[in-house]
Formats: C-alpha cells, sequence, structure tokens
C-alpha cells in the first residue's frame, strides 16, 4: 500500500500544481459517497483542478471510483473521482489520493475554484 503510493509520488505524474487549505476558513462540509455509504470529513490538501489529497476515517482501496461533494449554505458541488492511492495513518485515519474524472473538467474546476479562496499560500510569500 505505502510503496505503491511512494511510486506514484517519486514519479510525480501531476499535471496541476496542489495547494492547501485553511480550514479555519472553511464554512461548509465535504463528503464522500461511495457503495452505498456517504461519509463526511474535513481534511482537505494537496488541491489542484485535476485532484486532491484527503485524510478519511476508513479505508478506500486504490481503483475505488468515488464522489465527492462540498456543499455550503448557499452552494453545492460534487466531483467523480478515482482513489489513486491510500495510506493508513493511524487506526480510523488514512490519507487518499484522489483523481478527479475527466468526463465532467466544469465540475472540476467549480470545485477548484470554490475552494480557491481557502487556499493557504502559506511559505509562497516568503
Amino acid at each position: 500500500m505505502c510503496s505503491a503510493r511512494n511510486e506514484a509520488m517519486n514519479s510525480e505524474k501531476r499535471n496541476h500544481e496542489r495547494k492547501n487549505l485553511d480550514y479555519d476558513q472553511i464554512l461548509g462540509k465535504f463528503q464522500v459517497s461511495f457503495t452505498d455509504e456517504v461519509i463526511e470529513f474535513d481534511q482537505v490538501n494537496d488541491v489542484s483542478i485535476s485532484g486532491m489529497g484527503l485524510l478519511f476515517p476508513r479505508s478506500v482501496p486504490a481503483g475505488e471510483i468515488i464522489n465527492i461533494s462540498y456543499v455550503s449554505d448557499d452552494f453545492c458541488t460534487a466531483v467523480d473521482a478515482e482513489v489513486v492511492w491510500e495510506e493508513k495513518l493511524s487506526d480510523g485515519v488514512f490519507r487518499l489520493g484522489v483523481e478527479f474524472s475527466n468526463a465532467n473538467m466544469d465540475d472540476n474546476i467549480m470545485l477548484f475554484m470554490t475552494l480557491r479562496e481557502y487556499i493557504d499560500d502559506f511559505g509562497e510569500s516568503l
């Protein structure tokens, strides 16, 4: 599991720059839907127009197709994605790397644009 992630991370196949989020400012909720489950989560990192990393409360194997949604008081958007790697950090905490589906790039752009105001530029202005 970890070796596959390390190989993917080392070969760096990302096409778009990833950004981290300032969690204290996020007003909405994130959810993942797959199989017959809907699970909320609140830790997102490495956001780009083509994918993101997230901390999740359970294992989701690579290759699993999921739907990620972001819902706030006045807005909702969702993207389909594939889990490309997972890493167990501790009991009940997994880090997942997901790649958004290319089937609807408008949804990917909408999610990225929605989250752009929460992007943490720490270190970039130094």
